[in-house]
């Protein structure tokens, strides 16, 4: 699978909005923002997703008018791909020193920490991938 485009800021909230709305005219897209709290000009929407177009993360229909745009790639990947990056870039690769610091920083309620126990029990039962490191 082809790994998902990097993504501005300004980008990746449209993206959010798309995947919200999951298929949609600049006019849709541009509500959601809206209902989100990111009123934005129509042309700065049209802006966008004309630059996620390019970038590959959005497909266009132009069968029609106006277009309806549809994200080409999943929420889950892109976010996973966002997250590996800031790992690495930020902690040096070190996923642990990510979920020590917002332990040790009391960052995570207590729902929050049960979760991620659940989340490391079920790994733990999980035989891993061939990729996977150990």
């Amino acid at each position: 699978m082809a790994r998902s485009p990097d993504l501005t800021p300004a980008e990746l909230r449209v993206m959010k909005a798309l995947w919200q709305v999951e298929r949609g005219t600049v006019a849709e897209i541009r509500a959601e923002l809206g209902r989100r709290g990111q009123d934005l000009a129509y042309t700065t929407v049209m802006t966008l997703l004309t630059r996620l177009a390019t970038k590959g993360a959005v497909a266009v229909c132009k069968e029609r008018e106006p277009f309806i745009y549809r994200a080409a790639h999943r929420r889950e990947n892109v976010l996973r791909d966002r997250l590996r990056e800031f790992v690495r870039e930020v902690f040096d690769g070190q996923a642990e020193s990510l979920v020590l610091n917002l332990v040790e920083n009391e960052s995570l309620s207590r729902a929050e920490l049960r979760a991620i126990e659940r989340k490391i029990a079920e790994a733990e039962r999980t035989p891993p991938n061939k990729g996977d490191k150990k």
